[in-house]
């Protein structure tokens, strides 16, 4: 009797640590690794096993420039490291920060961030229905937008007017042919969605429209 129980404790002892060192290896199949130095902190994600995963990274916190906070999706290809996002703190401020990452194995491009030439190919992306999106820095519905895009997994392509001036120019160009006078870059977020404009945005409605 002793003995049965004896070798059913160790039974339970054995898959009690095998249990741990499964959670552990899943936790450490993708490291994020950070790298700070004087003027930006880097975060990467380091692929350890033998097939490509897909991680996505979403940085909270204060002190650094606001557009440092966008959630990103990256695939890491089996064995790689692959730069996530770069924090650019802000000048006389002490930064604090979290972040939260979650991979999958499913590969998607969810997320684009344009880098077209000509404005034929800018208003082939509209003329094909696909999903646009206007946004603009120092604006917190646009990244409220961009997390619960990807965080839902829709597909869309981004314009950053701020950080490019011809998608400003496209902006414009682009309300005056749907003739749209009234609507202003204070209503950014806006999308455009197989050909319609959408500004004003709810949230909420506006993604769950997307997901049908």
């Amino acid at each position: 009797m002793k003995n049965c129980l004896y070798n059913y404790f160790l039974l339970v002892l054995f898959c009690c640590v095998s249990n741990v060192f499964c959670v552990q290896a899943q936790e450490l199949s993708v490291e994020i690794v950070e790298v700070k130095d004087q003027k930006k902190i880097s975060f990467y994600a380091i692929n350890h096993t033998k097939v490509t995963k897909e991680v996505f990274f979403k940085v909270s916190g204060n002190g650094f420039r606001k557009s440092s906070y966008r959630p990103v999706i990256k695939k890491v290809p089996a064995q790689q490291k692959v730069l996530l996002t770069v924090l650019i703190p802000l000048k006389n401020v002490t930064p604090e920060y979290t972040y939260f990452h979650s991979v999958e194995n499913q590969l998607q491009e969810i997320h684009i961030e344009m880098k077209v030439d000509s404005w034929k190919d800018l208003e082939y992306v509209i003329d094909r229905g696909e999903t646009i999106i206007f946004t603009k820095d120092e604006c917190a519905k646009c990244e409220k937008l961009a997390e619960m895009l990807l965080v839902n997994r829709i597909k869309h392509k981004v314009f950053n007017i701020s950080e490019n001036e011809r998608y400003k120019e496209f902006f414009w160009n682009t309300i005056s042919k749907m003739k749209r006078r009234d609507v202003l870059i204070s209503s950014i977020p806006i999308a455009i969605v197989k050909g319609e404009l959408h500004e004003g945005l709810n949230l909420i409605s506006f993604v769950e429209m997307l997901k049908q």
